[in-house]
């Protein structure tokens, strides 16, 4: 997928698109566009290509690894992420109820639905002109690498503004202008149909050529998410949780990915993320990034919840004048010193040796498990670190929360995967009788700052009770706003809002 991937720099060019502001000002390509780009194969791997690009590296300075850091880590307990200055991420921390405006909420729509037009385009294309790639099964293959797409930016949307537009083709912007937020479960029959299509016909795994691109096992972690987010109880809000038991379904596709054979736990904590393409077997759904290539391609997620003079101390510098994200005493204090995860994933003291940040620090713990100086390109949006979306552990664990809600397996397999977890992290394998909130404790230990808390917290059912208790213990200074039902969604972006005045109701909680 690397070697893919730089070509996107040149797609637009040939598209010749219009760029895409909101949902709301797309445009379809126009007919001689169309008729002079998909001509040919490499027409169409390239448009693949740019779909790839938009929904997980997105269309502006964020994509879906920045925004799951901001949006799910930094709105959780695991940060009390105050600032001096006014930052975006303030807001999403301090719960503030003028969000709509906020460029982290904005990013989160408009690169989601610009994804989906370009799968929408992508289909309607393969549909119509298709026959140019001559092997059935790579047609076939490629739409459901398109629908995949569709569904993960759909699902995405979900989670973070409940009903949306459910738009399946491209369309004029007279006609999305006529198009209201549909019901949850509307949207949700489409993710479905286009997660089963692509677990059914996506290859099982690529070469590492191809690395990146997801596979038939990506698309069954996904579709398990999708299953268990429905399942999760609904807090009497209009949101993606619809109170289901389809928890044994979930299980299936997760226990499908265990018995696959192309997957391991990892042998060490460290190696999950400085190990990258094939060679980690931890890797089920990754996004990747390269340094150095001069094509745009490099990644920059690495810094949200990083520090200055702790890049200093790397003698990285120039990272953004980075301010510091306080990690929550919460979880340090869950975290022991001995902790691997602690000791590889959070870097408790460091010192900087010349320069503006000249000093050690040791009261400024910063979460650095994705930081590899060695991947360090030229500048801040040139790391090439890969982002990993699901990992192994995250599959296996997700197997016991099913369990632990009846849809399979038993306590003991519970026992086990959270003992083999606190092993690796160099802790005594004494857990049993593992319940589901202390699951959700072990989960929290092994993902912080993999961008997965909020969506955790939200499953759990104590979303509400968990935040409020650490609002409580850790806001001395009264920063953080009311954490109610409507805090679990986000506003509609006021882009979106002001675009056709009375289309869009906004989502209760929210100033505008």
């Amino acid at each position: 997928m690397k070697k893919y991937i730089y070509l996107i720099a040149n797609i637009f060019a040939l598209l010749i698109l219009v760029s895409c502001e909101d949902e709301l000002n797309q445009v379809p390509l126009s007919e001689g566009t169309t008729e002079n780009f998909y001509s040919t194969q490499n027409d169409f791997i390239q448009a693949r290509n740019a779909t790839y690009s938009i929904a997980f590296h997105g269309t502006g300075t964020y994509g879906y690894p920045s925004r799951v850091l901001n949006l799910s880590e930094t709105r959780s307990d695991n940060f009390y992420a105050t600032t001096q200055a006014s930052r975006d991420w303030e807001g999403i921390n301090n719960f503030f109820v003028s969000l709509s405006s906020n460029s982290l909420v904005t990013e989160a729509y408009v690169s989601n639905y610009n994804a989906i037009y370009k799968a929408n385009q992508l289909l309607e294309q393969l549909e119509a002109r298709g026959q140019v790639i001559p092997v059935v099964a790579d047609r076939t293959n490629m739409e459901a690498e398109a629908r995949f797409l569709r569904a993960f930016c759909y699902f995405d949307l979900l989670r973070w503004f409940g009903k949306v537009p459910l738009i399946k083709n491209t369309l004029s912007p007279q006609e999305v202008a006529s198009i209201k937020r549909t019901a949850v479960t509307e949207v949700y029959d489409l993710i479905l149909s286009d997660l089963q299509f692509a677990v059914n016909n996506l290859a099982p795994s690529y070469d590492a050529a191809n690395f990146g691109r997801v596979t038939k096992y990506g698309a069954k972690g996904l579709l398990a998410l999708v299953y268990m987010t429905r399942s999760s109880p609904n807090y009497g809000i209009d949101g993606a949780m619809l109170g289901l038991n389809e928890w044994d379904k979930a299980y299936q596709q997760l226990n499908d990915i265990k018995s696959s054979g192309l997957y391991a736990f990892g042998s060490s904590y460290e190696s999950i993320f400085r190990v990258e393409g094939n060679t980690n077997k931890e890797n089920v759904l990754v996004i990747p990034y390269s340094q150095n290539t001069g094509n745009g391609v490099g990644g920059n997620f690495m810094v949200e919840l990083g520090y200055e003079p702790y890049f200093a101390s790397l003698n990285l510098s120039q990272q953004g004048s980075l301010e510091y994200r306080p990690i929550s005493e919460s979880l340090l204090n869950l975290l022991s010193l001995t902790d691997n995860r602690r000791i590889f994933g959070i870097a408790d003291t460091y010192t900087v040796t010349s320069g503006t940040y000249l000093g050690t620090y040791t009261d400024r713990p910063v979460v650095r498990k994705y930081i590899d100086a060695s991947r360090y390109g030229n500048g801040r949006e040139d790391w090439g670190v890969d982002f990993i979306v699901m990992r192994y552990t995250d599959v296996l664990m997700l197997m016991a929360e099913c369990t632990l809600h009846g849809g399979g397996g038993s306590q003991a397999d519970v026992d086990a995967i959270v003992n083999d977890v606190r092993q690796r992290a160099g802790l005594a394998r004494d857990a049993s009788n593992v319940t589901l909130d202390q699951l959700f404790e072990h989960r929290r230990t092994e993902f912080f700052g993999e961008g997965t808390r909020w969506f955790d917290l939200i499953r759990s059912g104590n979303a509400i009770t968990i935040m409020n208790a650490w609002k409580t213990a850790e806001d001395a200074s009264n920063s953080i706003g009311t954490i109610d039902k409507n805090s679990l969604l986000y506003p509609m972006p006021l882009q979106e809002m002001l675009a056709v005045p009375g289309l869009y109701e906004q989502n209760p909680g929210y100033d505008n």
